[in-house]
């Protein structure tokens, strides 16, 4: 199973050198800004985060005690170490806080699953964010299945599943479980039934499935030609001030633009599986979410500035600085 976070810091020095534009279209940990990056998933404030605000609020069961579940990797270590923080700050006791991780590709849930089972029958609500990434998560699925923890006992929220993990589970045992992304499927909107069917089309109707990364890559894609047609030339350096306040009005119905920290500003959504496999959203932010690429939450992030408008260039400092270029 391939890491994707860090697979993108290990090109990034290459991209960098070279001068060349990478568009990352999955979500992603923060607390990096690179020029030569326009980062298209989500920042932890556009999806982890609203996640479990959400499970905090009355609509979501006011969970009190959480486990957050992933792969051991950059991504879910940086995320969970984001939201033990924002948790802290909302006054939840450490000891309501249990972070568990596991390998790629890890197959035996038993133990872990009979825990969360304990943990939630505790006394207070529980819920998992889980950042399990890649086939573990049919393993996962089917154990809380064969334990019989539902939705109604102890909801799980993904923040790396979509319908295509699921569709070989079968999702009348997973009814209720919670999915966080900035798109969705069932999403009603033109944009939507154009992409969709544009998607049928292409692969000759074979597969109508779509999901938030492939969202993300259709509104980066457009953007930068966009910024071609724009800037007159496909040059990096012209390209990448013309990606600066590029619109694209996206399959999730919402306007999505980028932004000089090279983050789209994106909707918030919540997902609730259906028995039919589908996620049917539940909740959704009112407006897109701008992107924050440094964590207020964490100390040595809380000062730190991403904004590469020319001539004042700062992917990682506490005041944006000069730059000659």
């Amino acid at each position: 199973m391939l890491d994707l976070s860090l697979s993108r810091k290990a090109v990034l020095p290459v991209f960098e050198q070279l001068n060349g534009l990478l568009f990352y279209p999955v979500q992603y940990e923060g607390e990096e800004s690179s020029r030569n990056i326009f980062y298209l998933g989500a920042a932890p404030n556009q999806q982890a985060i609203p996640a479990v605000r959400y499970l905090m609020s009355k609509e979501g069961g006011e969970v009190r005690r959480w486990v957050l579940l992933g792969t051991d990797y950059i991504y879910p270590r940086t995320t969970n170490r984001i939201l033990s923080a924002f948790l802290a700050a909302e006054g939840v006791s450490g000891e309501d806080i249990t972070t568990i991780y596991t390998p790629f590709g890890h197959s035996d849930w038993r133990e872990i699953v009979a825990r969360i089972k304990s943990l939630g029958s505790n006394g207070k609500r529980t819920a998992v964010i889980s950042t399990i990434n890649g086939d573990a998560n049919a393993h996962f699925y089917r154990e809380l299945i064969a334990q019989q923890v539902s939705a109604k006992s102890i909801p799980v929220m993904a923040l790396s599943v979509g319908e295509r993990e699921l569709l070989d589970i079968g999702g009348s045992g997973l009814t209720g479980q919670l999915a966080a992304w900035n798109y969705f499927q069932s999403v009603k909107s033109a944009e939507n039934d154009a992409s969709i069917k544009m998607w049928a089309d292409f692969n000759e109707q074979r597969d109508k499935t779509t999901n938030d990364p492939m969202e993300a890559t259709f509104i980066g894609f457009r953007m930068w030609a966009q910024a071609v047609s724009q800037a007159g030339t496909v040059d990096v350096n012209a390209v990448r001030q013309a990606m600066y306040g590029q619109r694209v009005r996206a399959p999730s119905g919402f306007e999505i633009v980028m932004n000089t920290n090279h983050h789209l500003s994106k909707p918030a959504m919540i997902g609730k599986l259906e028995a039919s496999g589908t996620f049917d959203v539940v909740w959704r932010s009112i407006n897109p979410i701008k992107a924050s690429v440094w964590s207020r939450y964490l100390p040595e992030s809380a000062k730190r500035v991403a904004d590469w408008t020319f001539p004042w260039v700062c992917g990682g400092c506490t005041e944006p600085t000069f730059k000659d270029w």
